[in-house]
């Protein structure tokens, strides 16, 4: 017996998450360019932020240590949750299924709704924002460019890097309020 599909909510028009798709995608692709960009994409997967967090922890005394262990948090918790709860849900198929579609990188084959980059990415992009205020443009711009780069790259459509932008900081914000103020023990 098969599983229903349940379609993602359409938070846009499909003919403008195509069309912004298109954009972003179609902007020029060389090997340098998009060794750059795959670079910066694979760094918001996850293990990018970790090593962030674990230099703020190492270099940043009590309250780089909660940024830092927020940031750990905040990016490989909302990746899980992404990962094994909310992209088996909807299940929507990755821009170049069915689609003569240039992907650089590996095709993966889970679903694309919503992007897990990018919801670790703002997850610890928030958190680190939280503690460290004054470095909300640099976070919140790397974060930005990992969901950027998703879509460029032929892997997600602008909806689900929307999507999973929120998700991260609301991810981010939780675990950041949780160990913003240290806790008598």
């Amino acid at each position: 017996m098969q599983k229903p599909v349940v379609e993602p909510p359409k938070i846009l028009p499909e003919s403008v998450d195509r069309r912004v798709y298109q954009m972003i995608h179609g902007l020029p692709h060389t090997p340098i360019s998009d060794r750059y960009v795959t670079a910066l994409s694979d760094l918001g997967e996850g293990l990018g932020w970790v090593a962030a967090g674990a230099a703020l922890a190492w270099l940043g005394g009590a309250r780089g240590r909660r940024a830092g262990v927020a940031a750990t948090i905040a990016s490989l918790g909302t990746t899980y949750v992404v990962q094994r709860l909310v992209k088996p849900v909807f299940r929507r198929r990755r821009p170049w299924v069915s689609r003569d579609v240039m992907v650089v990188g590996v095709r993966t084959t889970d679903a694309s709704f919503p992007s897990g980059h990018a919801a670790s990415s703002f997850a610890a992009a928030t958190a680190v924002a939280t503690f460290y205020p004054r470095s909300a443009p640099l976070v919140f711009a790397l974060a930005t460019g990992v969901a950027l780069s998703r879509v460029h790259l032929g892997h997600h459509f602008p909806s689900d890097v929307t999507v999973g932008a929120l998700l991260g900081m609301a991810s981010g914000t939780a675990v950041a309020s949780v160990l913003r103020t240290p806790r008598p023990i």
